[in-house]
């Protein structure tokens, strides 16, 4: 299934607790389009999300999207990170006035869900890493066209909560 022209302008999620809102950018809309697993053969695909927070508690808008990249481990079940270019991205993209706030990755799923291990290994990032965020979004990418085919979700020291679209 492709839906690169059902793609729309950018995506938007109210945030919990009152942080505000989440906008995905069209730019990571495509990005997360062109690396759908779309066959029982392809391998998960992942990186990290980058966004600009010009208004805190108002919009944080996810603008660049990283990975995958040829230095990480993908299987048709898993995807685990080059570490070391996780961090190169990050200083690289802070030096570009953009924050690190999340990951994404694929599923074969049409409608993804987070797995246990998603769900636990955010929690692990959120409570080792330091920031000044109150937490970090995880995006799984699915089969199906956006919005379906994504599970957006916000991870804290204390809880995961989904995400509601709001356009």
């Amino acid at each position: 299934m492709h839906c690169a022209l059902q793609i729309m302008t950018s995506l938007i999620y109210q945030l919990p607790d009152s942080l505000g809102l989440l906008e995905l950018s069209e730019s990571v809309l495509a990005h997360f389009e062109a690396n759908k697993q779309r066959n029982r053969m392809s391998c998960e695909a992942g990186g990290q999300l980058f966004a600009q927070i010009d208004n805190p508690g108002k919009r944080i808008k996810v603008v660049d999207a990283t990975g995958p990249r040829s230095t990480d481990r993908r299987s048709i079940f898993g995807y685990v990170p080059d570490r070391v270019a996780e961090r190169e991205e990050i200083f690289d993209s802070y030096s570009r006035g953009l924050h690190f706030v999340g990951d994404w990755h694929t599923h074969r799923q049409l409608q993804p869900l987070p797995s246990a291990t998603d769900n636990a290994s955010m929690r692990e990032m959120v409570m080792q890493s330091a920031h000044d965020l109150s937490g970090f979004i995880m995006v799984i990418v699915g089969q199906a066209c956006f919005p379906g085919g994504l599970c957006v979700s916000f991870h804290s020291k204390a809880m995961s909560h989904q995400l509601v679209l709001v356009n």
